[in-house]
């Protein structure tokens, strides 16, 4: 089925950083992280490009073993690029910089979504294929000439690889407030919005060459929407650690509203304000919560710590779009049930979260 099919998809594009994301963070922790990131873009631009070589249905598997490729290379990216952080900005700036990094990206995610619909639809998808190759190596000369303007603290090689993933497991078990942040980006992906739009596109709102235009217009108004959410939260606290820990208390309630707006709207334009919503809560959830991480571990364990944040978050993102399309094909619920099902679902971290913050409200640092 159409929900399946799209599920597995993203599956094939989740689980990878998960199982590949221990030995990521262990490998982040010891090497030069600037030297990781631009490896990780030229591979991925290679990889990306074989894309193109898929043209006929037979060839369908050679998108999951190239999706598969892709996402494995970013298990590697996305820690080194978190735990560099701290050595490129100033410990003040932490919030500034990690509001900067969320907000381009979401702004780039808002203007490929429109492009990359506009050009599929008018060009098709080949064309469309072309253009991501060189993001990735555009990436990599953006990385080049980064500066480190403090010491990496890099752990000893002599010691194996596994026994440095164990002692990070270990560092983050032994810490609650470590533990509890770290799930943060996980818990906000109990109601998947990937493939909700791929079907909304397909069956509801169908605007352009197999819903392409949708697609488009719903993840670009996710990216404005995500470009908010951390501006917006900056302009409204003061920044201390104890407004970022209340303030993802906001980002999870956002959630539920999204996807009961979802659900119930009647035009395109009101499934884009949703998307936007959902977008808002997720980015400051993600912004802030890696802010938090920056703050607190030490320069050794953060490789390894984000690496696990990010394991997490994968394996949360996997099973929540499998589980969706899974639903939907079996129990033959329509796109607009699945997503009053999903706002009931995601009430539950809203409320865990709501009680870890209580608790860790009360310290408080200002951050910027």
């Amino acid at each position: 089925g159409t929900g399946v099919a799209v599920g597995t998809l993203f599956v094939a594009r989740a689980l990878p950083p998960f199982i590949i994301g221990p030995l990521a963070g262990v490998v982040a922790d010891r090497f030069n992280r600037k030297l990781i990131l631009v490896i990780s873009d030229m591979l991925r631009f290679f990889i990306v490009l074989g894309f193109l070589l898929v043209d006929q249905k037979s060839e369908i598997w050679l998108i999951y073993v190239l999706t598969v490729a892709q996402f494995s290379v970013a298990a590697f990216f996305e820690p080194c690029r978190a735990a560099i952080m701290p050595s490129v900005v100033e410990t003040d700036e932490l919030l500034i910089a990690n509001t900067i990094s969320s907000t381009t990206w979401s702004a780039t995610l808002a203007l490929g979504a429109v492009l990359g619909g506009v050009v599929a639809a008018s060009f098709g998808v080949t064309v469309a294929l072309l253009i991501q190759p060189f993001c990735f190596l555009t990436s990599a000369l953006l990385v080049l000439p980064l500066r480190i303007t403090r010491p990496v603290v890099s752990i000893a090689e002599t010691t194996s690889g596994w026994t440095d993933m164990l002692e990070g497991f270990s560092y983050v078990a032994r810490r609650p407030s470590i533990s509890a942040i770290v799930g943060i980006k996980a818990m906000s992906q109990v109601g998947n919005i990937d493939v909700i739009i791929a079907v909304f596109a397909q069956s509801i709102f169908v605007v352009g060459k197999e819903g392409a235009v949708t697609i488009g217009l719903m993840w670009a108004f996710h990216g404005i929407g995500a470009v908010l959410g951390p501006i917006f939260g900056n302009l409204l606290g003061n920044r201390s650690t104890r407004y970022l820990t209340n303030a993802i208390v906001i980002g999870y309630a956002s959630l539920p509203m999204a996807w009961l707006l979802l659900g119930a709207g009647p035009t395109l334009f009101v499934a884009c304000i949703a998307s936007l919503l959902r977008g808002a809560g997720s980015s400051l959830n993600w912004t802030y919560s890696s802010v938090l991480l920056q703050l607190k571990v030490p320069d050794q364990f953060l490789g390894r710590v984000f690496a696990l944040d990010f394991s997490l978050f994968t394996l949360a993102m996997s099973l929540s779009v499998w589980l969706t399309g899974w639903a939907m094909d079996t129990f033959g619920f329509d796109p607009r049930e699945m997503c009053y099902i999903l706002a009931v679902a995601s009430i539950v971290p809203f409320f865990i979260w709501l009680s870890v913050a209580r608790r860790l409200g009360s310290s408080s640092r200002v951050v910027a």
